[in-house]
C-alpha cells in the first residue's frame, strides 16, 4: 500500500531527499495524484481547447540553415510557448546515439534511490551532474511531475568523467 502524501514534508521526504522520485511514488502503486501536482483550475488545459495528437507536426530542423529559416524558428517559439513541447525531425543526430542516450537514462533512474539522491542538487560528488524534481514549492502554484538528472560538459572526454560510472 503506497503511503499517504497528504503530508507535504512526507512528499518532499519521499520524493527529493530520499531519492525516490516520482517513479517511486508510481512504483509504489499510487492510485491518486497528490493534491501538490494538480494544477489549479483557472491553469488547466481546457479540452475544447486542447490540440488534438493529429494537429501536432514534427519540426523539420533541415530547413533551419535555408530560406525556411524564419519559419522554422517561429514554430519551434509557438509550440514551446503554446505547448510546452515539440518533437523534431532530420537533427542530423544518428539513432544509435539517441538509444544510447535513452539507455543511459534508465540505467541512471532504475538505480536504487539512495544512489539517485546521491547526486541531488546541493550534495552531487560532481558539480556537473544534477538530480532533481519540481519540488520548489515556493515558486510554483502545482509541482511538476517530473524527475530529471542533468549535465553541463563542454566536451565528450568530461562527460565520461562526470557521467555516474552505473550509468556508462
Amino acid at each position: 500500500m503506497a503511503p499517504s502524501f497528504n503530508d507535504e514534508n512526507a512528499l518532499f521526504n519521499f520524493v527529493v531527499r530520499d531519492g525516490n522520485g516520482l517513479k517511486g511514488m508510481v512504483d509504489l502503486g499510487l492510485s491518486k495524484v497528490p493534491e501538490q501536482y494538480i494544477q489549479p483550475p483557472h491553469e488547466r488545459i481546457l479540452k475544447p481547447n486542447a490540440i488534438s495528437l493529429n494537429e501536432l507536426r514534427p519540426i523539420d530542423l533541415s530547413k533551419l540553415d535555408g530560406v525556411d529559416h524564419e519559419q522554422v524558428a517561429n514554430e519551434i517559439v509557438n509550440a514551446a510557448e503554446v505547448l510546452g513541447l515539440f518533437q523534431v525531425v532530420n537533427h542530423g543526430l544518428p539513432v544509435e546515439l539517441l538509444e544510447s542516450l535513452k539507455d543511459a537514462a534508465n540505467k541512471f533512474f532504475e538505480q536504487a534511490p539512495e544512489k539517485k539522491a546521491a547526486y541531488r542538487k546541493g550534495v552531487s560528488p560532481s558539480q556537473y551532474v544534477k538530480y532533481g524534481t519540481s519540488f520548489v514549492p515556493e515558486k510554483e502554484k502545482a509541482l511538476e511531475w517530473k524527475d530529471y538528472v542533468s549535465m553541463v560538459y563542454s566536451s565528450d572526454a568530461d562527460a565520461l568523467i562526470y557521467w555516474p560510472n552505473e550509468c556508462k
